[in-house]
C-alpha cells in the first residue's frame, strides 16, 4: 500500500490536467523560494520534491491520480550512504558561494571523493601494518609469574579487535564512495551550465538535486555513513 499525500497539484499550484512543461516550471518556480538555502523549510521542500518527483514521471502520475496514494522509492544502505555523500559534496559546493556556471561540478565532486577514497585507503593500509605489530607483540608478551593472568595480553586483543573494526569501517566508506562515482556517471552539469542563463541554471541544479534534498530528508532519521577516527579506541580495553 501506498502512502497518502496532500494534493500533489496544489502544491506545485498547477491544474490536474498540467503539461509536462507546467509541471517543470512550476516546480522550478516554487523552488527558488522553498529551498532550505534561500529561506525555507526541509519540509516544505521534500514537500515539493516530492509532488515534483511523482507528477514528472508518467506512470507514478497515473497511480496517484487514481489512488490518491504514492510509492516512495526505497533505496538500499549502500545507494542510500553514496546520495549522501554527493549531497554533501554537493552542499559544499552551493555554500561555497561561487559561480557554479563557470564549473565542471561533476569533476568537482569526482575529483573530491577520489581524494576522500585515497585516504580511506591509505588509512586502511595504515591499520593493517598496525594489526601486523600488534599480533608481533600478543606472540612476544609473557607474564613472568606463571599461571597469573595476563593482562597485557588481553590489552594487545583488544586492539587487534578495535583495529579490525575500524579496517571494516574503512572499507564500507571506500564501497559507498564508489558507488557514489557510479552514481554521479548518471548526472552531468558542464555541458547545461556553458551556455545557460541564470534562470535556467537555476533549474538545472534543482532538477539535479531533487532527488538529493528528497533523500536526504528520508536519511536524516537514519545514522549517517561511517565516519572512524584513526587511532581513537572503544571506552576501555576490558569493556
Amino acid at each position: 500500500m501506498g502512502k497518502l499525500v496532500r494534493d500533489l497539484y496544489q502544491i506545485l499550484g498547477i491544474r490536474r490536467a498540467a503539461a509536462q512543461d507546467e509541471i517543470q516550471k512550476a516546480y522550478r518556480r516554487r523552488a527558488k523560494s522553498s529551498h532550505p538555502d534561500a529561506g525555507g523549510s526541509v519540509e516544505a521542500f521534500g514537500e515539493l520534491s516530492t509532488a515534483y518527483a511523482v507528477l514528472s514521471d508518467p506512470g507514478r502520475r497515473e497511480q496517484y491520480d487514481h489512488t490518491g496514494e504514492i510509492d516512495l522509492p526505497r533505496l538500499n544502505n549502500l545507494d542510500a550512504s553514496a546520495v549522501e555523500i554527493v549531497a554533501q559534496k554537493l552542499g559544499l559546493i552551493i555554500h561555497a558561494e561561487q559561480d557554479v556556471t563557470s564549473m565542471d561540478i561533476a569533476a568537482l565532486i569526482e575529483h573530491s571523493v577520489r581524494e576522500d577514497i585515497d585516504q580511506r585507503r591509505a588509512g586502511i593500509a595504515s591499520l593493517k601494518r598496525a594489526l601486523v605489530r600488534t599480533a608481533r607483540l600478543r606472540d612476544r608478551v609473557r607474564r613472568k609469574a606463571k599461571g597469573e593472568d595476563n593482562m597485557l595480553a588481553k590489552v594487545l586483543d583488544w586492539h587487534e579487535i578495535t583495529t579490525r573494526s575500524n579496517i571494516q569501517k574503512h572499507e564500507e566508506s571506500v564501497r559507498s564512495m564508489e558507488r557514489s562515482l557510479e552514481i554521479l556517471r548518471d548526472y552531468s552539469f558542464a555541458d547545461e551550465f556553458s551556455t545557460a542563463a541564470a534562470d535556467d541554471v537555476s533549474g538545472a541544479l534543482h532538477d539535479a538535486l531533487k532527488a538529493l534534498d528528497q533523500l536526504a530528508v528520508m536519511l536524516k532519521s537514519s545514522p549517517a555513513g561511517p565516519e572512524v577516527i584513526l587511532g581513537e579506541p572503544s571506552p576501555s580495553a576490558f569493556g
